[in-house]
């Protein structure tokens, strides 16, 4: 049988011990993350929820892309359609338009400096997940996993960090507001024709057009160089598909091509 003062002395280490674990169910409480499906549908809740994002069957979206220390103030225009076409249009004075696009199995590009030229390899399927219609749902079949990794910070704002893998073993990184909600950034490596550049995407200026919320601000640097898209307009309704359908100079370099 314990003395009355060992007694005590156990149970007061029992209660230091407890004392001592609580610290650290507290920490774990607090730094407890948000499922990245929830942050989803938080989002989507706050553009106007799902039933708004698939409402149209295609979109038209114009306005300008500023590239501050190249000097360059280029006239911008996106269309997309579903499932996943897509043609963006830019206009730079003084050296002609550039096209992108994807017609649901090419990828190409038009140009004045590089001429016409297929993506191909890591860079074409960075395009056919960015091409997804509707991929602000984050329900592609593309998608091996999304998991919350940590709060982190974008301009000056906290977010929840969530990791995107695709099957294809790409991996993105998609940041929520802790406090809105809102999609107001993304880290990723982008694939471009001088090689794989980490890249740095905010989105702002979210405003409401036909009961969906858009970002009408797109600020990225890449390279230490920063390029800013504002969009003035964003539309809905009918388009035609061939608005879709590669440029001659694409067709060619499409029938050319080796055949699996």
């Amino acid at each position: 049988m314990l003395s009355a003062p060992s007694a005590i002395r156990r149970r007061a280490s029992l209660a230091a011990a407890m004392l001592a674990f609580l610290p650290s169910i507290a920490f774990a409480q607090a730094t407890a993350l948000p499922a990245a499906r929830d942050l989803v549908a938080r989002h989507v809740a706050a553009i106007g929820g799902r039933e708004a994002v698939l409402r149209y069957p295609s979109f038209r979206a114009k306005g300008t892309l500023g590239m501050p220390a190249a000097g360059i103030n280029a006239e911008l225009e996106i269309a997309g359609a579903q499932p996943n076409l897509v043609l963006m249009k830019m206009t730079i004075p003084g050296m002609g338009e550039m096209f992108q696009g994807f017609d649901g199995t090419n990828g190409w590009s038009l140009d004045p400096m590089q001429g016409p030229r297929l993506i191909e390899g890591p860079e074409l399927a960075q395009l056919v997940d960015e091409a997804e219609y509707a991929s602000v749902l984050r329900e592609s079949p593309n998608i091996a996993s999304m998991e919350t990794t940590e709060i982190a910070t974008i301009g000056d704002q906290r977010c929840y960090k969530v990791k995107v893998t695709r099957k294809s073993g790409r991996e993105t990184f998609d940041c929520y507001s802790v406090d809105s909600g809102l999609l107001i950034g993304a880290f990723a490596k982008q694939q471009t024709p001088m090689g794989e550049i980490e890249s740095v995407s905010e989105f702002s200026d979210y405003k409401d057009f036909n009961g969906l919320k858009q970002p009408t601000k797109v600020t990225q640097t890449m390279m230490n160089q920063q390029q800013v898209m504002t969009f003035t307009s964003y539309e809905y309704g009918p388009i035609d598909a061939a608005l879709f359908a590669p440029p001659p100079a694409i067709a060619t370099l499409i029938q050319q091509k080796p055949k699996n």
